[in-house]
């Protein structure tokens, strides 16, 4: 075989007509997802959030899809994120831009998610509509439930930590006319310190005493052997038949992290009215929780805490429920939700950490924090589309849900037969795409 010519740069300087639709596989991802997926609800549901004259701005849509993007990719920063999607053809054509186009600056990016969409409304709707897909898509079991919980380091240092101070408390007052004058305190004596020698003893801080004052809502938290940090909390609740997640939540660290058990159930009540179960482990195990549970019908296989259970006979209320839900956890169906949990909540939160942005908060506050919880579990949930309706080219093999913009809340929640207007299926070929014609020059 002889030697190829050589390439030099001649080639990059020539100018050639182009077609940006040609240059993106058929199978590529963004291009499946596109197929699959109808983006044209965001335009309607954030047109609240725009004045009705003025100096347009950027799409919507391409401020979304960004965000969705970071998640799928795994990048956390939005100049990373910008500067990766410029020179990724197939990202170019996904947010709807051509090769000659410039992309919306980070400061646009950043402002519109913390400030313009901080309710988290659009993002709300957007998860809740992945979650729909998925379950016209009959990926949801519908009958249990996985919740776990998993902490993310918040964008804050521990050096931004700062004593806080409370409201001194107001005298107490009497009823006496003519109370007699208090007696003038009495300043303490000071003395001097023995001079300290060897290393300075290390600091101690606590959610009691410090708040950190580039991110108040971070709390402190820490596990045996390791440095206290700065976190956040989310939570999940993962179906088992796809592991798509069905719910979840961004809050704050402190607390007791069962309270967050019917929040979860409460969004997705709607998407899954015949659920029966659920499970999760024994740091959501509370009285009120199990309590909760049984009174909306659902079985939670939540093993107590051995300190909840008694010696003897069960004196209280709390105590009666441990050891009942003790049963239910050592029961054959108790042993599956264990393993279930264990493979599905927890699989989700590492998939989320590693291959998602949920590692560390990308913005302060947990409002912004939820927010980044939503994007990452709609990312998830259309990994799980991409990979099992079997989209590999235009032409879709499985039906797409175009009328994704419809509410999924519109269902009954006696398990009825979704909204009309949700029925609409229309082939993913039936939109016309985008194509673009360009002179470039790949200097």
């Amino acid at each position: 075989m002889a030697m190829g010519p050589v390439k030099d740069r001649a080639a990059t300087f020539q100018h050639e007509i182009v077609c940006l639709d040609d240059l993106v596989p058929a199978d590529d991802l963004y291009r499946r997802l596109e197929g699959l997926v109808d983006f044209s609800f965001i335009r309607a549901d954030a047109a609240p959030y725009y004045a009705p004259e003025g100096r347009p701005s950027v799409d919507p849509i391409v401020l979304v899809k960004l965000m969705l993007v970071g998640a799928l990719e795994g990048i956390g920063s939005m100049r990373e994120l910008l500067r990766v999607a410029a020179l990724r053809v197939d990202l170019r054509r996904f947010l709807g831009y051509g090769l000659g186009e410039r992309l919306p600056v980070h400061a646009t990016i950043s402002v519109n998610q913390t400030r313009r969409f901080i309710d988290g409304r659009l993002f709300e709707r957007l998860f809740t509509r992945s979650v729909a897909l998925c379950r016209d898509h009959q990926f949801l079991d519908g009958t249990h439930l996985s919740i776990d919980g998993f902490h993310s380091e918040a964008n804050a240092a521990l050096s931004s930590l700062r004593a806080s101070l409370g409201v001194a408390p107001e005298p107490e007052q009497t009823s006496d006319p003519h109370p007699e004058p208090a007696a003038p305190a009495v300043a303490p004596a000071l003395t001097l310190a023995p001079p300290r020698r060897g290393p300075a003893p290390p600091r101690k801080s606590s959610n009691a005493t410090a708040v950190s004052t580039t991110d108040p809502d971070a709390r402190l938290r820490h596990k045996p052997g390791q440095r206290p940090r700065l976190q956040h909390r989310g939570q999940v609740a993962v179906d088992p038949k796809r592991r798509c997640i069905v719910a979840c939540l961004g809050e704050s660290a402190s607390g007791y992290e069962g309270d967050a058990i019917a929040p979860l159930l409460d969004r997705a009540r709607f998407v899954v009215p015949g659920l029966s179960s659920i499970g999760a482990d024994r740091g959501f195990g509370a009285a009120r929780v199990w309590a909760d549970c049984a009174a909306r019908g659902i079985v939670a296989f939540i093993p107590p805490s051995p300190t909840m259970l008694p010696a003897g006979e069960p004196a209280t209320t709390g105590q009666r429920l441990a050891l009942a839900a003790r049963a239910h956890t050592t029961s054959a169906e108790g042993v599956w939700a264990h393993a279930r949990r264990m493979a599905d909540a927890e699989g989700a939160i590492a998939e989320l950490k590693l291959e998602g942005t949920l590692a560390r908060a990308r913005c302060r506050g947990t409002a912004l924090f939820h927010i980044q919880v939503l994007i990452d579990c709609t990312a998830v949930n259309c990994k799980r589309l991409l990979a099992h309706t079997g989209v590999a080219t235009g032409l879709a093999a499985a039906p797409s849900l175009v009328a994704m913009s419809a509410d999924p809340c519109s269902q009954s929640p006696s398990g009825g037969s979704p909204h009309a207007s949700q029925k609409g299926i229309a082939h993913p070929s039936s939109s016309p795409s985008a194509i673009w014609s360009f002179s470039v020059c790949l200097n």
